[in-house]
């Protein structure tokens, strides 16, 4: 999904987005106009949303019986990387402020990283 919000010259940004959907061709994708946001999806993907929780309860299905002891420990490591992973890339590689946008300490974050084996330099600019 992409999402755009628009603040100043709405005509112009409107003006792009239809020149770069048109790059797109035939296409199958829905706009979605939310006040200043604009939200742009495949047809399909909003059918193939599945609820967090879901992922989460199918995770722990695969996971019950090779995994028995240890479940909480492996859901939990299995969801971390990736989220801290995202989030490094949102703040460009920036630990401070991916610690405060996930509401833990520095050095927290740090040691989470670093036992996780998370590379911060390919994020950084």
């Amino acid at each position: 999904m992409i999402t755009v919000v628009i603040a100043q010259n709405q005509e112009k940004v409107k003006q792009i987005l239809a020149q770069m959907l048109n790059k797109l061709g035939n296409a199958n994708i829905n706009i979605i106009k939310e006040g200043d946001t604009v939200k742009i999806t495949e047809k399909d993907s909003l059918k193939n949303m599945v609820p967090l929780e879901d992922k989460i309860v199918e995770l722990e299905d695969s996971l019950y019986n090779e995994k028995k002891g240890v479940l909480y420990k492996s859901v939990l490591e299995t969801i971390e990387r990736p989220l801290f992973e995202h989030i490094l890339e949102r703040t460009e590689g920036n630990q401070l402020k991916a610690a405060r946008i996930l509401g833990i300490n520095r050095n927290t974050m740090r040691a989470k990283i670093k036992k996780l084996g998370i590379n911060v330099s390919r994020w950084k600019i």
